[in-house]
Parts: C-alpha cells; sequence; structure tokens
C-alpha cells in the first residue's frame, strides 16, 4: 500500500513538469502535430516517472554512497528461493510495458536487437544509480529487466504494431533517439524537479489522520 502510495505521489508531483516537457519535444521533434502520438508519449514519459519510482532512483537531496554489489547470477536463488522468484516476476512484468511501449510509438525500435539493447541500456544505468541509494546493484536485475523488454517488445510486435499512431522517425523528425531522450528528460525530472512538489505532498500526506491507518 505504501509503495504504490509512493508511486502515485511521484507521478502526480511531476505532472506540471512532465506534460510541458513532451509537448516542447514533441513539438520541437515534429512539424506535424499527431495528438494521439502525443498522449502515447505522455503516457511512456508517466510509465517512466513510475519505473524510476520502483528502482529507487534518489533524489538529489538523498544521494547516499552505497557500495553493495551483487556479481554473481542466480546466487540468490540459494539463499531464498521464494523472494527471489517474486522479485523476478516483478522486475519482468516492471519492464514489459518498456518493451511494448516503444515499438508501438517509433517505428525504427521495431526490432528485437534494438529493444535488447534499449531495456540492458536503460537498466545499466539503474543500476549504476542504485550506488547512490541504499539498494543493491544487482546483475540478476540486469537480466529480468532486459527480458522483461524483451517479452513486451513480442507482445506489443502481436499486438500493437498496428496502433493509429504516426512514425516518430520519419523524415520529420529532428530527433533520431526520441525515446532515448524522452527517458532521459524524465530521469531528470526524477532526481532534480520532482522532489520539489512531492516532498510537500508527503509533509500532508504524514501529517493527516489516515496516514496511521495505512502504515
Amino acid at each position: 500500500m505504501i509503495r504504490l502510495l509512493s508511486i502515485a505521489i511521484d507521478c502526480i508531483s511531476s505532472i506540471i513538469f512532465v506534460i510541458p516537457a513532451v509537448i516542447v519535444l514533441r513539438y520541437a521533434s515534429f512539424r506535424k502535430r499527431n495528438f494521439k502520438e502525443l498522449i502515447a508519449i505522455i503516457i511512456f514519459a508517466f510509465y517512466s516517472i513510475a519505473v524510476f519510482s520502483v528502482v529507487g532512483i534518489p533524489a538529489v537531496d538523498t544521494f547516499n554512497v552505497n557500495f553493495s554489489f551483487n556479481l554473481i547470477p542466480l546466487i540468490d536463488i540459494v539463499n531464498s528461493p521464494l523472494e527471489y522468484i517474486k522479485n523476478t516476476v516483478l522486475n519482468i512484468i516492471l519492464f514489459m510495458p518498456l518493451g511494448f511501449l516503444v515499438p508501438a510509438i517509433w517505428k525504427r525500435y521495431r526490432s528485437v536487437k534494438t529493444m535488447v539493447f534499449m531495456g540492458f541500456a536503460l537498466s545499466v544505468c539503474i543500476e549504476i544509480l542504485q550506488i547512490f541509494t541504499f539498494r543493491l546493484t544487482d546483475i540478476d536485475d540486469l537480466i529480468t529487466n532486459t527480458a522483461g523488454t524483451v517479452l513486451g517488445y513480442y507482445i506489443s510486435k502481436r499486438f500493437s504494431f498496428q496502433l493509429p499512431f504516426k512514425s516518430a522517425d520519419t523524415k520529420e523528425s529532428s530527433i533520431p533517439y526520441e525515446p532515448f531522450v524522452v527517458l532521459a528528460v524524465m530521469f531528470l525530472i526524477a532526481i532534480f524537479l520532482k522532489p520539489i512538489v512531492s516532498n510537500g505532498m508527503w509533509d500532508i500526506v504524514l501529517s493527516s489522520s489516515w496516514w496511521e491507518k495505512i502504515r
């Protein structure tokens, strides 16, 4: 419950930054303006914010260096098999929308090699950033996150390639790697801008009468 509340607060507190940022990016990238694609990119942007919230991307005021690493694949399954399986499933589910949304919106990303690279690259960035949090930097997360991206890609290939979005990689585009740019902008918002609003929202929540009921 608290985890869901935290994700909700992060997403809500990002609205005033995310929507204007996506609109600026979208209109800077294309001469033609497609409302359906704009909405799809906004959904992708908020998904990115939610992922950064779930994996614990640190805010600029909470950086705390912690060199905790697991570089041996599958070792945790011996110590805690049920917990390992649960985390594996959740990581796969978390990254499936990445593999689904990106090829659905951007035609040039409709290849499994491209999505493997994208899922792996995003996972590497997240794991590096977790050095600055209380979380463990874990090689298993790289594997499961990439697997989730690939699974989402194949689901997208089956169901969403025909969605009525204008391709985001036509000659009208001035940003050839737009999904990476969107992810980078959302990452900066999550670290530097979101805390401006979310800290105030947490103050309201923590001082409310129903906080003790949901703890």
